[in-house]
């Protein structure tokens, strides 16, 4: 068995005892300050994870604006491009179906013998009504004749009161143009 025995004066145990106590209080204040420090440490490391993901998050923003400001801009003019085509195609459906009677002059002249003179030319839709003098009936009669033969002419009709007079025949007939010869077919 062991025995103990403390000869140290009272004083001197007190310094003891106050030396531990003021150890173990250095002790107690050197865990709480490193845990404060270490508790700062992952404050500061979150804070700067944090701060690097929020600019990271920042230029991807930004990035993401220029993109959407340039992928606007395309589709703006995406938009106009097409108000423009259907634009474009109306006036080609109007183009497409606009009856163009300078080809009924060129048949015309192509076809109107020289001692015949048309003095008036009227047309509503595919009908042509003309007025004219010829020198002769027989004038008259080649130019009903090309004008039958012409592949954009149908149901020519003279009266037959035109006929009548052998010399400076005045005359009216009226003929169809068939609409394929007068819509134009290309641009």
């Amino acid at each position: 068995m062991k025995t103990l025995l403390n000869l140290l004066p009272e004083r001197k145990k007190k310094d003891i005892q106050s030396r531990l106590h003021f150890r173990f209080f250095l002790w107690q204040l050197f865990l709480v300050f490193s845990l404060k420090l270490f508790y700062l440490i992952i404050l500061l490391s979150i804070y700067f994870i944090l701060d690097y993901q929020l600019d990271s998050l920042r230029k991807t923003g930004e990035q993401y604006d220029a993109a959407y400001a340039e992928q606007k801009t395309l589709d703006t003019y995406q938009k106009k491009f097409k108000e423009v085509n259907e634009i474009v195609e109306e006036a080609w459906k109007i183009e497409r179906n606009h009856l163009s009677f300078t080809r009924v002059f060129t048949l015309l002249d192509s076809i109107v013998p020289e001692r015949v003179a048309i003095e008036r030319l009227t047309t509503k839709e595919y009908m042509v009504m003309l007025v004219g003098q010829a020198a002769t009936r027989d004038d008259l009669l080649a130019f009903d004749a090309r004008l039958k033969e012409s592949a954009c002419v149908k149901n020519v009709n003279i009266p037959i009161s035109n006929l009548f007079s052998q010399d400076n025949v005045e005359f009216q007939m009226d003929f169809e143009v068939r609409a394929e010869c007068l819509k134009r077919t290309t641009l």
